[in-house]
């Protein structure tokens, strides 16, 4: 049971129990230095953006219909249906991006996926375009 050992050892430190004064003092400090760091901000999401630009456009395809019971590994499954996904990455705003190894396999899968089910849910596979291109 190591992983929850912390736990008890933060809180009595907070409290500065048996550390005297000192020790709750310096118990206090601790956490602006912690949300400072932010919950990796730029190494999740930085990292999983750069990564979309490596592919062309081409091979890329826009899934709408997301929900947080839709998660990138069924989000996988169902995208390997028809063709081998190199990436696939859950975005905001109800969106995700699914990568695949030629434009061909991207048409197939937005030819043969879009309005596939999942659950109560019903996903929209199309181009990844930026929309501004007329």
């Amino acid at each position: 049971m190591g992983g929850n050992n912390w736990l008890p050892d933060h809180l009595w430190r907070a409290k500065g129990g048996g550390k005297g004064k000192g020790g709750g003092g310096g118990g206090g400090s601790w956490q602006p230095n912690f949300q400072k760091k932010g919950w990796g901000k730029g190494k999740g999401k930085g990292k999983g953006k750069n990564k979309l630009k490596e592919f062309p456009e081409e091979q890329k395809v826009w899934v709408g219909g997301i929900t947080e019971e839709v998660t990138w590994k069924a989000l996988q499954e169902l995208a390997d249906t028809v063709g081998k996904s190199k990436w696939v990455e859950v975005l905001p705003k109800g969106q995700a991006c699914v990568v695949y190894g030629t434009a061909e396999e991207a048409q197939t899968a937005i030819a043969t996926l879009n309005g596939s089910s999942a659950g109560d849910i019903v996903l929209q596979f199309d181009v990844w375009t930026k929309k501004e291109k007329a």
